[in-house]
Parts: structure tokens; C-alpha cells; sequence
């Protein structure tokens, strides 16, 4: 999870912005002249989704949950805590004008990095502090929500160095020409991505396109290469007091999060949005969008998940704490309205969480649950170390890996469409290493298997684990499922090893099967099999083809075979 540096000063101060000396004694936590003792500042950040790692002088040190994007600063964080502490209840409001600035979109733009969003904050007064922290939110953002710039990067210019209309097009990287910040000394495309660390970081991203994306003004001064590094012409210094706002990025709704995040966190200390009109050849936009998400909450199901009896008053006060606003649908259910800052409500459990967490965690009494059981294993769970200390027995070493994958390991790697596939993703994943959760136990343990190429073979492993895809018909919109993957490999190993492993597990279990011949990419045609039980598959077995122990950098042959235990599991 990322973590984030704030100074103890201007968190406390901001949290007690507009307060007299007679509001602040009303608090539940002492203040020191304007400044919350060091305990009591630590259990509020706690109690409000974030963890203190180390105090060091004025500066704290606060890990953040990847899903809470507008706590990546200390704006953030005094927004929820004032929520918090009853100082400053509902929906943050903040005032766009529209700034009557055009960003105009090329179509050239479709090959590299085709959307765009915008924004301006107007009237900012800065001082270390507060530069700091915009910097750390850019960053921060950059490195989670926006996946290491791929998806989106965020630019950050002084607007009074631009000439509008404002032009975001793409170019052949020799035709680039500008000084990038930091440096003295002009250079193309080519040489930014070859000779400054940004470009050498970051060049993976545009590297292979046949033109780069770039912004500049009517004068044709450049803005930035995105989302490699901006130019020094348009640099912020502490003179700067109108900033510009560019975010460049292959998924619109990453940016536009980002960009309200960022706007909404400088307004928070006295800054002034507005808008900028973003035209595409087809349509206009006018960014940023401040509109407020809704989503239903029913009390009965609030007050089940919370183990609570709350009133609907209740209900709806410890939602103004949660810095959100509502609208009466009924007697029983409130439409909530949640901030545009807000990336992480996609259900309704996760606007009761809100909820929790403006009611205080610390205020929840642990109760024994009402029922009357005897304690005793699960008779599936019982099937599966039947299973596990069977292939043990063989010889076989359990492995377990981590249920969420990535894309290259799952798909690209196993020669697989992945938009034929079904599977569930994660919106805003801190890594493209751990971006969905995997659908089939098979890519991630050779993958396993070519991080332990320097072991001594033969390799005989097995992973007994969960699978998730979708699910519509589910209350979840998911179903999870229990699989078998064993994996043999060798300096020679045929598809005769890993069958007689699947024949000796299967008369343990006294179940019948036959194989009938499968042809598909994952294993060597002819060499390949359905299990199959009463005309129903539940798995398959064969060797890997060559191209993807290839592409896994595996250079001795692997034979496997995969079985659906949950399925399994219902015949005996």
C-alpha cells in the first residue's frame, strides 16, 4: 500500500481550519495551541483508514489503502477527519467557472495515447508545504491509481506561461523539439527517452508508436511530452499561482478521478476550479466534472452488516460524517450522493464501510454470535487433504500462489484471447502484477516453475486452490471454484507421466473417467486429453505446447493436468 508524508503542523491546523478557541475546547481530542497531541492525531489518521509507520520531528508518515485516492494528501485526510469529528458534515461542494480555455484533441492523437482531461485551479498561494504535498498526490497517483503512468500521467503546468488555445497532438518523435524540465539543453523525442531518467524510466510506454503525443499552446511552445516529462517553459515555480491541469491516459475514468482528486485537494486550501473545454472532433467536454455519484443504501441492510439498530436519522447523520450527502428515497433507503474525488464505492458494502468508519470503529463491542453449533470440519475441506496428502504421497511438493495475476501471466504468456475469456478485474490495481484474479491455476504455477529453473530436477508440484469468474446470476456477480493443477517436468517427461498421477488419484478417490482427445492451444496436438465423467468434462491433461514453454522461458518439456475439484467433489 502507498504510503504518504505530512507535516503534524499543517494537518492539525487544516483540520481545525475556521474554529474558535470555544469549538475547539468541544472536541473529544485535546489541542495544543492549534496542534493535536501526537496520540490523539494518530488514532484519528487510524480510525480513518490510515496506519502512522514512523513520526519523525514535524513529519508523519502514513500508509493509505490503494482504494482511498483522496487520502493521498494532507487535504485529503483533513477533509475525512473534520467528517470525522463532526466539524464539517456532507458533500464537499466546490464552485467551477468555466475559464473559457479551449484544449483541442488531433485525431493523430488515436495511435500512441487517444483521451484527455483537464482542469485549472486558479488564485493558489503556495508555500513548501502545500507544493510538497501536490507533488506527493502526482506522484502517489502515478504510481497506483494511474498504474506507473501507463493508463494515465498527470501534467502540471504555470498557466499564465500558456497562450490558448491549448493543442494536444502527436508527432514523429524527430520533429519534437524542447527542453525538457530539469535540463538546460534542447532535445528531440528519441534523445528524452534515451538520455534523462524520466525518459528511460518511462520509454516503454510510447517507445514502439509510430508518433509521440505531445501538448503545446498557439504559440507553439510545448507543454509536455506525455507521460514521459513536461518542458521547462511551462514550469511551476513558487511564483505560480494558476496552475494547469493536463492528464493524458488510455483509460478516460482513471483520469478524470485523478484530475478531481487533484483539483479538489488544492481547493481545499482556497483555490478557485475551472474548467476547460476539451474538444474532440466529434464532441466537446467540459472538464473537471464535479457532478456526485449515487448509489442506494438500505437500512436493514446497513444495520445487518454493521450488527447495529440504527435509526434512519442515524443513518443519515453518520453519512454526512462520512463527508457524503443523500436524497430520501424511502422510509428505508437513501439515494447517496458521493463525492467525485470518491473511486472506491462500487457497491453498496462499500458505502456501508463509509458508514462504519464516521460511527468508529473503536465503538463496535465484539458479541458472540446467537446460534447454537458444534464445531467440525468442513466434509469438503476433508476431501481436499484427502487429495493434498495423496499427491504428497507421490512424490508431489504443494505450492500456493497469490489469486491475483496479472494479464501477461494469465493470457499473453499462455497464447490466450483475453477477450474471449471470462474473468474479473480490478479496477484500480496498485500493480499490473496484480490486476485480476486468475481463472485457471495453470499460468501462475508455470510461472512457478520458470522461477525455479536453477532447482535440481525433476519438479513435481500441485496447487489446490480458488478460481473466480463471472457471474451474473451471483449476488456477487462472481463464482468461485476449486481447482487441481498438477505439473511434472523434466529433462524428458511425457504425457504418460502425468496420466499415471491422474489414474492413481482418481481409483484413490473410486472415481470412473475416461479421456477423450482435446485440441487446443494449451498443449501439444495429439498429445492432449478431456477427462470426462458421465459425459460432464472436469478436466483435461497433456503436454505444454512448445510455444508457451517458450514464451515462459522454459527450455524442458512440462506435462500437467488440471481438475475441477468442486465438480469432483459432488460425485463422490
Amino acid at each position: 500500500m502507498p504510503t504518504i508524508n505530512v507535516s503534524w503542523e499543517d494537518l492539525s491546523k487544516l483540520i481545525l481550519k475556521g474554529l474558535n478557541k470555544n469549538e475547539i475546547s468541544k472536541l473529544a481530542f485535546e489541542v495544543d495551541e492549534d496542534i493535536f497531541y501526537k496520540d490523539d492525531l494518530e488514532e484519528l489518521i487510524f480510525l480513518n483508514k490510515g496506519e502512522v509507520e514512523s513520526w519523525k520531528d514535524d513529519q508523519i508518515e502514513i500508509e493509505v489503502t490503494s482504494d482511498r485516492i483522496d487520502l493521498l494528501s494532507t487535504e485529503g485526510f483533513s477533509r475525512a477527519i473534520r467528517g470525522f469529528l463532526g466539524i464539517e458534515k456532507g458533500l464537499p461542494t466546490y464552485k467551477v467557472e468555466n475559464s473559457g480555455i479551449d484544449l483541442i484533441v488531433d485525431p493523430s492523437v488515436n495511435q500512441v495515447r487517444p483521451f484527455i482531461v483537464s482542469g485549472i485551479v486558479e488564485g493558489v498561494e503556495f508555500s513548501d508545504t502545500q507544493v510538497a504535498q501536490i507533488m506527493q498526490a502526482q506522484e502517489k497517483l502515478h504510481a497506483t491509481h494511474s498504474r506507473n503512468r501507463k493508463q494515465a500521467s498527470i501534467g502540471l503546468h504555470d498557466l499564465d506561461k500558456i497562450v490558448p488555445p491549448i493543442t494536444y497532438c502527436a508527432k514523429k518523435p524527430e520533429e519534437i523539439k524542447f527542453i525538457p524540465l530539469h535540463e538546460t539543453k534542447e532535445m528531440n523525442g528519441k534523445e528524452i527517452l534515451e538520455k534523462i531518467p524520466k525518459g528511460r524510466e518511462y520509454k516503454y510506454i510510447i517507445e514502439n508508436a509510430p508518433v509521440y503525443p505531445i501538448l503545446h499552446d498557439s504559440k507553439g511552445t510545448i507543454l509536455s511530452l506525455p507521460p514521459i516529462i513536461n518542458s521547462v517553459d511551462t514550469a511551476v515555480t513558487p511564483d505560480t499561482r494558476n496552475l494547469f491541469f493536463d492528464i493524458t491516459c488510455l483509460n478516460k475514468e482513471i483520469a478524470k478521478y485523478a484530475l478531481n482528486v487533484l483539483v479538489c485537494n488544492i481547493a481545499e486550501r482556497g483555490g478557485q476550479i475551472k474548467s476547460v473545454n476539451i474538444k474532440y472532433p466529434d464532441h466537446t467536454e467540459v472538464l473537471p466534472d464535479l457532478t456526485p455519484n449515487k448509489r442506494d443504501v438500505h437500512l436493514g441492510f446497513a444495520n445487518k452488516v454493521l450488527g447495529l439498530n440504527l435509526t434512519i436519522e442515524e443513518l443519515k447523520d453518520l453519512i454526512l460524517r462520512a463527508r457524503m450527502g443523500f436524497k430520501e428515497k424511502n422510509k428505508n433507503t437513501l439515494t447517496v450522493l458521493i463525492p467525485p474525488f470518491r473511486s472506491d464505492n462500487h457497491h453498496e458494502i462499500d458505502i456501508v464501510e463509509s458508514i462504519a468508519i464516521a460511527y468508529g470503529y473503536n465503538k463496535f463491542e465484539p458479541k458472540i454470535p446467537k446460534i447454537v453449533t458444534v464445531g467440525e470440519e468442513d466434509s469438503f475441506e476433508k476431501f481436499i487433504r484427502k487429495i493434498t496428502y495423496f499427491l504428497i504421497g507421490l512424490g508431489f511438493q504443494e505450492v500456493n500462489n497469490y489469486i491475483m495475476t496479472g494479464k501477461e501471466i494469465q493470457f499473453k504468456k499462455m497464447n490466450i484471447d483475453e477477450s474471449k475469456t471470462n474473468f474479473v478485474e480490478i479496477s484500480n490495481p496498485i500493480s499490473s502484477s496484480f490486476a485480476i484474479l486468475r481463472n485457471d491455476l495453470l499460468p501462475i504455477n508455470l510461472d512457478f516453475l520458470s522461477k525455479n529453473t536453477h532447482v535440481n530436477l525433476p519438479i513435481k508440484i500441485f496447487e489446490i486452490g480458488d478460481i473466480v469468474e463471472i457471474d451474473e446470476s451471483l449476488e456477487t456477480k462472481t463464482k468461485q471454484t476449486r481447482q487441481l493443477a498438477v505439473l511434472y517436468t523434466d529433462y524428458s517427461v511425457s504425457f504418460e507421466n502425468i496420466q499415471a498421477a491422474l489414474f492413481a488419484l482418481m481409483k484413490y478417490l473410486n472415481i470412473d473417467f475416461k479421456l477423450v482427445k482435446l485440441k487446443n492451444t494449451t498443449y501439444i496436438n495429439g498429445r492432449a486429453a478431456n477427462i470426462v465423467n458421465n459425459g460432464e468434462i472436469i478436466g483435461d491433461l497433456g503436454e505444454i505446447s512448445l510455444e508457451i514453454l517458450e514464451n515462459f522461458d522454459l527450455i524442458n518439456p512440462v506435462a500437467a493436468f488440471r481438475l475441477n475439484l468442486t465438480t469432483l467433489y459432488k460425485l463422490i
